[in-house]
């Protein structure tokens, strides 16, 4: 770590939660899905890993058994918390990663303010997983939505005897996200709001017809989609940073 410190090397922290991810899933999945993230991307830039934060704000799973209910601003605090003790340490070049939809504004507002008290600029790595899931369509001849990014993150974290979607084959659902038809009515008003999951569906749906034998397969098209949103960001935001530290060196007063 020393050495990686004195090269300027990317460090990447994960960023889960523990909740409910319908009922044969483990309750660390956001976790272990932005740790197999953390593991392709590791390789392809020769950045160091750091130890998962695992315990966020679920969101709208609060009230289901095995998630733990953390609130916002807790979260928002320890985030904060924890980039900057890694930056106090020297990881200048941090990256956030994960995708726990509830995370995101919080640790948007969590960089915000680590930059306003220390002008350092880490970043929050969260791309949308559309393209692999229609790779994944492609593929199959059908979409598998979440199904098929846990065989795929578990099979490059090497724990891919964690996981069988056969337990599943009765449990057809689709997703139905927003919850209550009156919270889709506000959504044509551009209201947004706080709601609670009423079924064990309602957070991922489920598709059977995966096996643990597809798991090598879609670990392949993981990595191609995830690359491929990956491709030139440890430039690009090399060169965000010397942008921002020139800018900070100015004075707007005197610009205008």
């Amino acid at each position: 770590m020393a050495a990686h410190r004195r090269d300027g090397g990317i460090l990447l922290l994960p960023v889960g939660c523990f909740e409910m991810h319908d009922r044969h899933v483990g309750l660390s999945c956001d976790t272990f899905l932005a740790e197999a993230a953390c593991r392709v991307l590791a390789e392809e830039w020769r950045a160091a890993i750091l130890p998962p934060i695992v315990f966020t704000y679920p969101g709208a799973t609060t009230r289901w058994p095995g998630s733990c209910a953390i609130r916002p601003r807790e979260t928002l605090d320890y985030i904060i918390a924890v980039v900057k003790g890694i930056l106090r340490n020297g990881g200048r070049r941090l990256v956030l990663v994960g995708w726990h939809g509830p995370n995101g504004p919080i640790i948007q507002v969590a960089l915000r303010q680590v930059f306003e008290e220390t002008g350092e600029l880490p970043i929050l790595f969260m791309p949308n997983e559309g393209e692999f899931y229609r790779k994944i369509e492609e593929e199959f001849g059908r979409p598998h939505g979440e199904a098929a990014w846990y065989l795929a993150s578990l099979e490059i974290c090497g724990r891919a005897d964690e996981f069988d979607p056969a337990v599943s084959e009765a449990d057809e659902h689709p997703r139905d996200v927003p919850t209550f038809p009156s919270l889709r009515k506000l959504a044509r008003h551009g209201v947004s709001a706080p709601y609670v999951f009423v079924t064990p569906w309602s957070h991922v749906g489920w598709c059977s017809g995966l096996t643990r034998a597809d798991a090598p397969r879609l670990a392949e098209l993981y990595r191609e989609w995830l690359l491929s949103q990956a491709r030139g960001l440890p430039e690009d935001y090399e060169e965000f940073r010397r942008d921002m530290a020139a800018a900070m060196e100015q004075e707007p007063w005197n610009e205008m």
